[in-house]
């Protein structure tokens, strides 16, 4: 039976190596995912926590978010979700987020602690404080910690830029000493009229090639938005859409990687300033440069 659960353990991560695991460098929310990952520029909702931190300084109403991959590539063992809140307080936005990946077998589980702020309205800094559990069935526990940070800059009134540094510290994990992946993205948003966003970025994991990646996404009358991406390295192509009534958000997200197939994604959010934050968080750019 021993022998059984040590070849399951084997055959889960290579798996978790073909498919990124969570202490991988992963996209998360449907959103996101369906402008083909390149989020860290735009980052304005509480999926922030896991893109760029510093997003959280534009975030103006207490959010909720919770995603969902129950099987990707139809693979249970590798199912993925993540809760994430965010509370805009005086002196800045304080972010929440928890997200597991795997099975009983093989078990990922992070917590982050983040927090962003705005200075003067046009710059904006954050961090997360990660911690990170790793159970293997038959092998133990192991845990760890580790510290990311981003940025963010209004350049014009139609261009933001964003940067995030994740596993800035190296923190390792287990009696080996495993390194966690340590990743920066940089890249741009650009934004020419209210209902469109374009977005544009490099991704680079220390111990992989360097990663492309852009997408875009356009809303019909607020209640519809339409999106799609690519990416490099590996070689993805996404799509998806959200629908949006009141405080509610529902966002699908279809990706389709060259090697692995087809998978799909789902993430609900509630956002409690409604429409009028919505409407919001699409000005915020332009509006800074009113002045």
């Amino acid at each position: 039976m021993k022998k059984y659960t040590i070849l399951i353990a084997f055959i889960v991560l290579l798996t978790v190596k073909v498919s990124y695991s969570q202490f991988e460098n992963s996209d998360l929310g449907a959103r996101a995912i369906g402008m083909g990952g390149a989020f860290t520029s735009l980052s304005d909702n509480s999926l922030a926590i896991f893109f760029n931190p510093s997003g959280l300084g534009q975030v103006t109403s207490r959010e909720i978010s919770a995603f969902y991959a129950p099987s990707p590539y139809g693979v249970s063992d590798i199912s993925t979700a993540s809760l994430t809140y965010a509370e805009p307080l005086k002196f800045g936005t304080l972010g929440l987020g928890f997200k597991t990946y795997g099975s009983s077998l093989y078990r990922e589980t992070n917590g982050i602690v983040s927090f962003g702020k705005s200075y003067l309205g046009k710059f904006f800094y954050g961090a997360n404080i990660n911690y990170y559990s790793l159970s293997i069935q038959g092998y133990g526990s192991a845990s760890s910690f580790g510290v990311d940070l981003g940025a963010m800059a209004y350049i014009t009134k139609y261009l933001r830029w964003g940067f995030f540094g994740k596993n800035l510290t190296g923190s390792k994990i287990g009696a080996s000493g495993e390194k966690l992946a340590q990743v920066y993205k940089t890249g741009f948003n650009f934004h020419p009229a209210t209902d469109l966003n374009l977005t544009l970025e490099a991704e680079k994991d220390v111990r992989y090639p360097l990663s492309i990646k852009g997408g875009f996404e356009y809303s019909i009358m607020d209640y519809i938005d339409l999106r799609a991406g690519v990416s490099s390295e590996p070689s993805v192509f996404t799509a998806g859409v959200g629908f949006n009534y009141n405080l509610f958000q529902l966002d699908y997200a279809i990706y389709n990687h060259t090697d692995l197939g087809i998978t799909h994604q789902g993430t609900i959010t509630v956002n409690f300033g409604g429409v009028s934050a919505r409407k919001r968080s699409k000005e915020l750019l332009n509006k800074a440069f009113d002045n």
